[in-house]
């Protein structure tokens, strides 16, 4: 598939998805590094208001993320498929602030996915 109708197909899907408030005010670029061909690399750029993805690799990322391939990265950001099994079963990996690949996962997902939990001393 060509790579800027995924980006383009990605850009529209997530659109609606967005959940404004979860990254810094800052620009922070994920960059997505995919292991199997002819899976091409993606980028997003996203702060606390906005998003854009863009085909290619980045010249100074703030994380990069390896995963296996294009669906799988998409089916994590929805939260089609849970962060933490995938990271445990070895489909993904990030390499750089930790904590912002996991903020990642919860930008794109819906309210209702979202499971909250009350911690009691």
């Amino acid at each position: 598939m060509d790579i800027n109708l995924i980006v383009n197909t990605w850009q529209a899907a997530l659109k609606d998805r967005f959940r404004s408030g979860f990254l810094p005010t800052e620009d922070t670029i994920f960059q997505f590094q995919f292991e199997h061909q002819p899976n091409e690399p993606l980028y997003l750029t996203a702060n606390q208001q906005t998003f854009t993805l863009s085909p290619g690799t980045h010249r100074m990322p703030t994380l990069t993320l390896f995963v296996r391939d294009q669906a799988t990265m998409l089916q994590l950001l929805t939260g089609e498929k849970d962060g933490m099994a995938a990271f445990m079963a070895g489909t993904y990996r990030a390499d750089g602030n930790i904590i912002l690949s996991q903020l990642l996962l919860y930008v794109f997902q819906q309210p209702a996915l979202l499971q909250t939990q009350q911690v009691i001393d």
